[in-house]
């Protein structure tokens, strides 16, 4: 009687730090899938939520308050600051809302920026 010939690869031939990658990738995978299945929608249309960043850029000059907050280091007493300098004048620069908000950490300066327009 002849036999058939053995499969190139069979999973009852591996060797244990094969099947500990194996597993190690498997779990690497599920780990990314529930991250990205978990991860938060973000900013929904109509809503405004303090510390969450918005869906557009935002005009510091005719903002409200409730969408200055939406901002990076911006919390509803540096938004009112904010309001109130600019009804004195308009806001053109970073550096001019960093001091109508009466100081904005350089971290949150930095991520502040792509989210302003000074118009």
């Amino acid at each position: 009687m002849v036999r058939p010939p053995e499969p190139e690869f069979a999973w009852y031939r591996l060797q244990w730090r094969e099947v500990e990658a194996l597993a190690l990738l498997l779990a690497v995978a599920i780990g990314l899938f529930a991250f990205a299945s978990l991860r938060d929608s973000g900013v929904q249309a109509g809503t405004l939520v303090e510390g969450e960043l918005p869906p557009t850029r935002v005009n510091v000059n005719t903002a409200t308050v409730a969408e200055l907050t939406t901002l990076p280091g911006i919390g509803e007493r540096k938004a009112e600051r904010i309001v109130a300098a600019r009804g004195t004048r308009k806001l053109r620069s970073i550096d001019e809302l960093v001091a109508a908000a009466g100081g904005i950490p350089t971290k949150d300066r930095e991520r502040l920026t792509p989210y302003v327009v000074f118009e």
